[in-house]
């Protein structure tokens, strides 16, 4: 199932296209559902992807970041546990780390990952200290 998962992220990131696929992803999440570890696997299977120095991969991690951050509480604490290096990779907020090119897929991600904060924030942020950190950090110091 590990291989499978891997396969599955791979195959979703690397695709280019703007969104994902519906069958991938739905296996993907079903993969997720069946156990704690392939939860575990995955948050560190995407955390991966955000690093690469490519926006539309990290465009594609993301999406899936925010399908799995709605479904799964695990999923959103591991998320949330490292939640300034999804920041950082996501949103851009390290001058000395500019999100990687093509710029306008930058932008797209830019724009998705702020929209999420505040989603999620709306939704979770009195359960989850650090997104309520996070998100009033990027209200109130970088002003988005």
């Amino acid at each position: 199932m590990d291989r499978r998962l891997a396969e599955l992220v791979e195959e979703l990131t690397t695709s280019g296209e703007p969104r994902l696929d519906p069958g991938r992803m739905k296996e993907l999440k079903k993969i997720c559902k069946s156990s704690e570890e392939h939860i575990s696997h995955i948050y560190h299977l995407l955390m991966t992807r955000l690093n690469e120095e490519h926006a539309e991969m990290r465009f594609s991690a993301f999406q899936i970041v925010q399908e799995l951050f709605t479904r799964s509480h695990q999923f959103r604490t591991l998320v949330i546990s490292n939640f300034q290096e999804l920041l950082e990779l996501t949103v851009g907020i390290d001058y000395e780390q500019p999100l990687p090119p093509p710029k306008d897929v930058a932008q797209k991600l830019r724009k998705a990952a702020i929209k999420s904060v505040q989603d999620w924030h709306e939704k979770y942020g009195e359960a989850y200290k650090k997104l309520s950190l996070g998100y009033h950090f990027l209200k109130h110091n970088k002003k988005v």
